[in-house]
């Protein structure tokens, strides 16, 4: 099991659970949980349509369960509910009965959580809880970019005060590396600085990932 986090949002956590999921599931009956999603469905779809998630008689599962918590605006969950006009409250409990019952189904699930992981769910939780509610760890989605040393540190800390695993950093970049200035100076830094291993490297179609990290 793992839980997809970000430094951002936009960072591409979808597309980086999209690549973990094809992976994984050559070797685990692979599944796929977003608890909060704003702006609509369209990470669940994505995702939910590239595993083809059936329940154990083989029919479709019930996108709310994929999805127990969405709203229609693509804002902060805390800031949706209140344009909304929502009675809204972030019900942990709803979240973990769809775990449960997609462990059930699924030897691993790619739990995708919205935006960054320091994104407010409701007063003193974030969505980064998420994680430590369901006892799984993380790995953080980054760009390569000039800033991505001080937002994977911030990220990275963060994660560690909450008491969160972190399995590693997955680099997400929708440009030739060769575009970025001194890259490889980047990615040494961030591994020095924070502690963590750069255990994943995505660059367009190519594909880098220390498969065994992510297989626990």
């Amino acid at each position: 099991m793992i839980f997809v986090t970000g430094t951002d949002t936009d960072i591409g956590k979808t597309h980086v659970s999209g690549i973990i999921a094809s992976e994984v599931s050559k070797f685990k009956k692979t599944g796929y949980m977003k608890p909060v999603e704003t702006g609509g469905r369209p990470d669940t779809n994505k995702i939910m349509k590239l595993l083809d998630m059936k329940d154990l008689d083989g029919k479709n599962i019930d996108i709310d369960i994929v999805n127990p918590i969405n709203f229609k605006n693509p804002l902060s969950p805390n800031i949706s509910a209140i344009v909304e006009n929502s009675e809204y409250k972030m019900d942990f409990e709803k979240i973990k009965e769809s775990y449960e019952y997609l462990k059930n189904i699924y030897e691993y699930i790619i739990v995708e959580g919205a935006g960054g992981a320091c994104v407010p769910l409701k007063k003193g939780y974030y969505v980064a809880d998420i994680a430590k509610m369901l006892n799984i760890p993380c790995v953080v989605v980054a760009r390569p970019n000039l800033g991505t040393i001080n937002h994977i540190i911030l990220t990275t800390e963060f994660l560690k005060n909450r008491g969160i695993e972190v399995l590693g950093i997955i680099i997400n970049s929708t440009c030739d590396l060769k575009e970025v200035p001194y890259y490889e100076e980047t990615f040494k830094t961030i591994e020095e600085y924070s502690g963590f291993k750069i255990i994943g490297i995505i660059e367009k179609d190519d594909v880098k990932l220390d498969i065994d990290k992510l297989l626990i």
